[in-house]
């Protein structure tokens, strides 16, 4: 954005510098014919030379200011870079003397502050503009006449050429200053970044140096007694009420500064005077809640929002009068005030929502169902945090920054232990609140994660108040602050999750009292038919009123999209923390220093040695846990991020889950194994011996695997399908890497390895085309009438209704044996599931249409010459007692 700023003013001065181009062009028209016109050129050309020479002033100017700034800048950047040097010198001894510590702490308390933001790209692009500018009037004096007239006044005539001349050297002069000027402003430019990078290396190393070291002296008996001290020194010695009734003056006399002021204040009182209304769309709301009819998730959006706005204007005030005190530079009380101030507003405005939420008809008992007793238990130190925490967070913040920490050891530590008693106050009853920190795949928060999280948030006040009694006031501070913020991030993503659980919710209940109201329907329909015609539509116009609200079990919701919303959560929560801890990462660097062991490892040709360290460690555990956590759920979040939304053939998008989930592996698997000096170069040879010997030794094992992949890209079955391999027939259920399970009609489950269905012979009933035919052979007496049989059968299949009418049945007289008449009827079937029901309905119709029209099955008395026979001709055998 910057940039294009500066491009836009190098146009805007363009098009300036064309005008003057344009107007120093008007010489080439003139036309000197008489001593008047001479005389009107020279003045002109005066005026011109004038300004040329103001301007070369201006430009020796500009280039002994921006040279006084280079110079500031360069002592500034060698003094940053001896305070660096001397924190590398001094640092490995920070830890055996406080009094270093505090020394080489107010050293870095007097480094110069970063510069601020200066448009040097602009100027150097007006330099540029200007030096165009410059030349151009430089060629337009060659537009100027050459006199030659002898009519003309020779001194006035000498004196025109003087100026020509001067003017030509003055516009080179000027171009010249431009390519200083221009040099001057990179230079500054590059001072500037200078500068930056080493108070950067400063900050890096002070904060890796003195986080783990102690920054004031451990408490000792002596200790309230320069509390003491130090307590009367702020009230009776600092003129803090002068300084605040001063900069409290300087704000009422500052237009801006008031106006915020005073648009705060009045959505305060815009607040006030709307929360009535707030209150009675809650408990509006709340009789709607539950209700599958009038229950909607727009609801709980705009609880949400209005929760967050209605907290907004208290913690705005709040940071309006912050951002006042801070900008009142003259005033170091006032400045550390507003600071802290402005500090605390983000934590009011966390609790403010809190109580929001946790109002009887608010987001929590309302929405989420709640119950009321914990949700009071949870906000039991609300008043608590409100007066006390506030207080004590602004307290400790202004001691921080008023005068180089001064009173940071004594009245801001003692502030931030009961600041540490009081958020043990909370957590205590948040935690016998039964909030949950993490929910399992039950959606019950009694887990060991939970377990350890809470333990983690209950002892570390107890653990920041003994680091502050030791010393470690900072450390402790930023530890504690981190781990904090962390936590309100974690009840936000749990917020969320169950946002997105009575989403679902809601949306299960609206399905299932759709179903209910239309299996109502149906049975009032079918009611009406049996009842009398007087009164045929009596109750179907309060049918729906009448309808029982189906009471629906969360247990029911899809486990499936339950644990990939938490999966989801759990990883933006991961996301989130590394984010938020990673401005400590330089705090951490002693992790760099413990070295595990040592691998050597080849680059450019030349074999370095290289030391796994704690922190490789780690970052290969963290790789290898987000890698099995992506492995994991990547089947669902494909599925409801891309797949869903492509126009895939069956089977496609599980083979695409399948390959992205090996790919994935494979590649955190590499990262995870370099970081602990375990690369590929290492160990190919390994792998390839291990290939040949488990090639033999487990080949059917690795054709399983192959074969598994090979399934995943053919598709010859997918799951749903219905397959006969061997002497099984049953259900895909599963395609796992090695092998694939089927669930046959008793229900049980017959593991089958891939090679099987690579390899062997397979039948899929439904692969392309999930219809089925079935062949049934009806046999009738020598003397039935065949045309009569045949219409029967047609008219069987017909009313059958599993059969399909497309493609169409046939029936078909296929042959004669010792007095019977064969018929085979030719059916088709929807889907494998329905053969055996047609087969059984089908026939008992066969059997009531023989019966109807006095038809026989015929009993061939003599089945052992009939079997005989069957086999000496080959013909068709009809076997007794079976259609």
């Amino acid at each position: 954005m910057r940039q294009l700023r500066n491009v836009i003013s190098a146009i805007f001065l363009l098009f300036i510098c064309g005008g003057f181009g344009a107007a120093y062009a008007e010489p080439s028209s003139i036309v000197i014919e008489s001593n008047d016109d001479l005389r009107q050129i020279i003045s002109q050309l005066s005026a011109q030379n004038s300004e040329l020479r103001d301007s070369i002033a201006s430009q020796k100017a500009q280039v002994s200011l921006i040279n006084d700034q280079q110079n500031t800048i360069l002592s500034q950047v060698s003094h940053v870079q001896n305070t660096l040097a001397t924190l590398d010198e001094q640092g490995e001894w920070l830890s055996f003397s406080t009094a270093l510590g505090e020394t080489l702490r107010q050293q870095l308390l007097r480094l110069p502050e970063k510069p601020k933001f200066q448009p040097l790209d602009a100027s150097i692009a007006e330099s540029k503009v200007l030096q165009l500018s410059y030349s151009n009037q430089l060629d337009n004096l060659d537009d100027y006449p050459n006199l030659t007239d002898l009519t003309l006044d020779h001194s006035q005539l000498m004196q025109y050429k003087q100026l020509i001349r001067e003017q030509s050297e003055l516009l080179k002069t000027l171009i010249s200053g431009c390519d200083t000027i221009i040099l001057e402003l990179t230079k500054l430019k590059i001072a500037n970044r200078q500068l930056i990078n080493a108070i950067d290396d400063v900050d890096d190393a002070a904060h890796r140096y003195f986080f783990w070291v102690a920054d004031v002296n451990p408490i000792n008996l002596s200790y309230p007694v320069e509390l003491a001290k130090d307590v009367a020194f702020v009230f009776f010695s600092i003129d803090s009420l002068s300084q605040l009734y001063s900069a409290t003056i300087e704000i009422i006399n500052t237009p801006l500064t008031l106006l915020l002021l005073i648009l705060s204040l009045v959505l305060v009182i815009t607040h006030f005077k709307s929360k009535a209304r707030y209150n009675h769309y809650l408990e509006k709301t709340s009789s709607r809640i539950g209700k599958v009819t009038q229950d909607n998730f727009s609801i709980t959006m705009r609880v949400v929002i209005y929760s967050l706005i209605m907290a907004l204007p208290i913690p705005i005030l709040w940071g309006m009068i912050g951002y006042a005190l801070q900008s009142d530079w003259d005033y170091p009380v006032a400045v550390a005030l507003g600071y802290s101030i402005n500090a605390a507003a983000p934590i009011l405005w966390v609790f403010i929502i809190s109580a929001q939420f946790a109002s009887p008809n608010g987001l929590f008992i309302t929405h989420f169902g709640w119950p009321e007793s914990r949700v009071r238990s949870a906000m039991k130190y609300y008043q608590l945090s409100v007066w006390v925490v506030i207080p004590l967070v602004m307290m400790v913040m202004s001691f921080e920054q008023y005068n180089n920490r001064q009173f940071a050891a004594t009245i801001g530590r003692f502030c931030f232990i009961l600041l540490c008693f009081a958020l043990v106050f909370m957590t205590n009853a948040i935690h016998r609140a039964g909030v949950p920190l993490y929910i399992d795949r039950k959606v019950s928060g009694d887990n060991l994660l939970n377990r350890i999280l809470w333990i983690i948030l209950l002892s570390a006040p107890w653990v920041a108040i003994i680091a502050a009694c030791l010393g470690y006031l900072s450390t402790a501070q930023v530890l504690l602050g981190r781990l904090e913020a962390s936590v309100v991030i974690w009840l936000a993503l749990l917020v969320i999750y169950f946002m997105i659980r009575r989403w679902m919710w809601i949306q299960k209940r609206r399905i299932e009292f759709e179903r209910a109201k239309q299996r109502r329907l149906e049975r009032l329909a079918q009611r009406s038919k049996s009842d009398d015609e007087a009164n045929p539509n009596s109750s179907s116009n309060n049918a729906a009123d009448s309808i029982e609200e189906p009471v629906i079990d969360l247990d029911v919701i899809s486990a499936q999209s339950l644990h990939l919303v938490r999966s989801i959560i759990a990883l933006v929560a991961l996301i989130s923390m590394i984010l938020l801890w990673s401005e400590l990462h330089s705090a951490f660097a002693f992790m760099d220093n413990i070295r595990l062991w040592s691998s050597k490892s080849v680059i450019s040709g030349v074999e370095t040695e290289q030391y796994i360290t704690l922190s490789s460690l780690f970052i290969a555990i963290l790789v290898m846990t987000i890698t099995i956590q992506l492995v994991k759920n990547l089947p669902a979040l494909l599925e409801l991020g891309i797949l869903q939304h492509l126009d895939l053939k069956p089977g496609t998008g599980y083979a695409i889950s399948t390959i992205s989930k090996y790919i994935i592996l494979m590649i955190g698997c590499m990262i995870a194994f370099s970081l602990i000096g375990i690369d590929w170069s290492k160990i190919q040879w390994l792998i390839a011996a291990l290939g040949v010997g488990l090639g033999f030794g487990l080949q059917e094992i690795f054709a399983n695997f192959i074969s598994g992949i090979i399934m995943l890209f053919e598709k010859p079955v997918r799951i749903g399908d219905t397959v006969t391999i061997r002497d099984l027939t049953g259900n895909i259920t599963k395609i796992n890497t090695r092998a694939t399970t089927i669930v046959d009609w008793d229900r049980k489950e017959i593991v089958m390895p891939n090679k099987a269905f690579v390899t062997e012979q397979l039948v899929n009933w439904s692969l392309s085309d999930a219809i089925t035919r079935i062949v049934l052979t009806i046999p009738a007496t020598i003397d039935a009438d065949s045309d009569l049989v045949i219409d029967i059968l047609k008219r069987v299949a017909k009313n059958c209704q599993y059969v399909l009418d497309d493609p169409e049945p046939q029936v078909y007289l296929v042959d004669i044996q010792e007095g019977i008449q064969l018929y085979e009827i030719r059916l088709f079937a929807a889907e494998m599931s329905y053969r055996m029901p047609l087969r059984s309905e089908i026939q008992q119709m066969i059997i009531e249409e023989y019966r109807k029209h006095d038809l026989k099955l015929p009993f061939p008395p003599l089945q052992t010459n009939l079997e005989a026979l069957g086999r000496k001709t080959g013909r068709r055998t009809y076997n007794v007692g079976t259609m």
